[in-house]
């Protein structure tokens, strides 16, 4: 509710959204608002070459809830901490803000509160194409064979833990390993990771980032993380 310290942050990075950001950040509000709890929306526009930083902008000026941390660089783990370092909230929360359905966040929620403390993450059932189907679950499996992550959708999101977890985190990855990387750090530190199984959910808009040799270097990026600890 306005006026009052956030209970629950939000963390949404977002690149050349332009054509639905405005859109996503409203329904996540309109979605939030009967929870009657203090939230606050983190928005991360990194390396943007349209108009969202100033979309964004816009609408924190309106309103306290929403707060914008704008990044020169890109980088999907580099915008997820910066947005993280910013929160105030004590649970905090990230989430694709191209995907993500606002209602998964509200039920993710109710999750991490039965399961606390814990990571609390959503699962996605079903992958849009067969490629990414596939590479999806050999990304998962060396996952699970480096790292004995007991999860089985390392990438989905949204994600969610406590201030105390982010406390004991120490991550570096400015890229898409990012979600490895904190997988990894809470299965060693001891920490449940819960999943919600979900559909997965096309994009509003936009165009993914994702590509074969992004998902070479995320294979490569494990076998590297693995090797430094």
């Amino acid at each position: 509710m306005p006026g009052e310290p956030p209970d629950l942050s939000i963390v949404l990075p977002c690149r050349d959204q332009g054509d639905h950001i405005a859109a996503a950040l409203h329904a996540f509000q309109e979605t939030l608002e009967p929870v009657r709890r203090p939230y606050e929306l983190v928005v991360v526009p990194n390396a943007c070459a349209d108009d969202t930083g100033n979309i964004v902008a816009s609408l924190a000026a309106r309103d306290e809830r929403v707060r914008m941390v704008a990044l020169r660089e890109g980088g999907w783990g580099r915008a997820v901490r910066c947005g993280l370092a910013a929160a105030r909230g004590e649970i905090l929360c990230f989430a694709n803000s191209a995907r993500t359905d606002p209602a998964h966040v509200v039920e993710l929620l109710a999750v991490y509160e039965r399961n606390a403390p814990c990571l609390a993450k959503v699962q996605r059932s079903r992958r849009v194409t067969s490629l990414r189907r596939l590479g999806s679950t050999l990304y998962n499996l060396e996952a699970r064979a480096m790292f004995s992550i007991a999860a089985t959708d390392v990438n989905g999101t949204p994600k969610m833990f406590s201030r105390d977890l982010w406390g004991q985190l120490r991550l570096r990855s400015p890229g898409d390993l990012l979600d490895l990387e904190l997988l990894a750090q809470a299965t060693r530190l001891g920490t449940p990771i819960v999943e919600m199984p979900i559909a997965s959910l096309a994009r509003r808009g936009g165009r993914s980032t994702t590509t074969l040799w992004s998902a070479v270097k995320m294979y490569a990026g494990a076998v590297a993380l693995r090797c430094s600890r």
